[in-house]
């Protein structure tokens, strides 16, 4: 059977209806992206993918700790469910590279600092691990996993972001939902195991003493300081920070300009174990962790690494970073310590809390 269309059917009105639409568009077909911007996200797309690829590699194999460790048995399901997801992940980018060869899993254009200092904190992780037992164990395992998690969460939204393959978009956001719900769970495990704060909770693993108790009784001072943004500039300030069983704890504050909306304010804990000290104080470069908790009643808790780099044992240079939504904040500084009275002296005078 055929079918024929016949002009005579359409109604006048119609063809004039038509022909106002064409007239007030301009007759004009949606703008094609430029060849730049497709190129730099195809960029960023790759980079992504590439280090993404690499991380979910890594922790499909996180389930095996299982096997040499006699953790809780709802730990043992939440490894295994990391592993699972992770791996169904990886499987998933491999998929997408086999399909368009313009997906480069090889891109991770990481310079050389950050290469070595990575394979620095991989090593002290796994001697950690394989180190310890029952509940350090435990919190080590999951500390690390709250920082693999949220990697691997912001990984996967920004590569949907520039993903211009709507299918592919869809499936990485959705990927990313589900790393943040593991790390939803890792932290909510975290909790549940100490039935305590944010801070609390990461102090209670199991760290060596120093050899001088007085030097790890003080003050830590951290000097403000900026990092552009789009036509702006975000400024982080923080207070004395006291040291109690391994953590350095006290207020921060973040302020965004011109976008004032976005500011925050709330608690900062940095781990600096007594080993972390020791290190510092004999001159040699530490990578520390930490978590920032915004305030509020659903403050939200933000992953925080850091890497300290002493000119002498009072003071040194802080290079500090973090994700913000699918921003990376990097904020480099100076920090010295102080005893506890010149501390109190200082946050006086400049308005902030000891």
């Amino acid at each position: 059977m055929t079918f024929q269309f016949n002009m005579k059917i359409i109604p006048p009105w119609f063809i004039a209806l038509l022909l106002v639409a064409c007239l007030l568009t301009g007759c004009q077909s949606p703008k094609a992206m430029s060849p730049d911007r497709n190129s730099a996200m195809l960029s960023t797309r790759n980079n992504c993918y590439s280090l993404l690829h690499q991380l979910l590699d890594e922790q499909k194999d996180v389930s095996l700790l299982r096997f040499i460790k006699p953790e809780q048995a709802d730990l043992k399901r939440l490894m295994k469910q990391i592993a699972s997801t992770s791996g169904t992940g990886a499987t998933l980018l491999e998929a997408f590279a086999k399909d368009d060869p313009s997906i480069n899993l090889n891109d991770t254009r990481l310079p050389p600092g950050e290469l070595a200092t990575r394979d620095a904190i991989a090593a002290t992780k796994e001697k950690e691990l394989l180190s310890q037992t029952g509940d350090p164990f435990e919190l080590t395992l999951l500390l690390t996993q709250t920082e693999a998690l949220s990697y691997a969460w912001h990984l996967a939204s920004v590569a949907a972001e520039n993903e211009p393959q709507p299918g592919r978009s869809r499936a990485l956001a959705g990927l990313s939902r589900d790393m943040q719900n593991l790390y939803h769970a890792v932290f909510e495990q975290l909790q549940s195991q100490t039935k305590s704060s944010p801070t609390n909770l990461i102090s209670r693993q199991l760290v060596p003493a120093t050899q001088n108790p007085a030097l790890s009784n003080r003050m830590l001072m951290v000097d403000p300081s900026s990092m552009p943004i789009a036509a702006g500039k975000t400024t982080l300030t923080i207070g004395v920070l006291q040291r109690a069983e391994g953590v350095y704890s006290g207020d921060y504050a973040v302020k965004v300009f011109p976008y004032f909306y976005e500011s925050e304010k709330g608690k900062l804990a940095i781990v600096v174990s007594d080993e972390s000290l020791a290190m510092i104080n004999k001159g040699n470069v530490a990578a520390i962790t930490g978590t920032a908790t915004t305030s509020g009643k659903d403050g939200e808790s933000r992953h925080i690494d850091a890497l300290a780099t002493p000119a002498n044992i009072n003071r040194g240079s802080l290079k500090l970073w973090f994700m913000a939504g699918n921003r990376k904040m990097i904020f480099e500084t100076a920090y010295h310590f102080a005893d506890p009275g010149t501390a109190v002296m200082l946050a006086r005078s400049t308005g902030t809390q000891p």
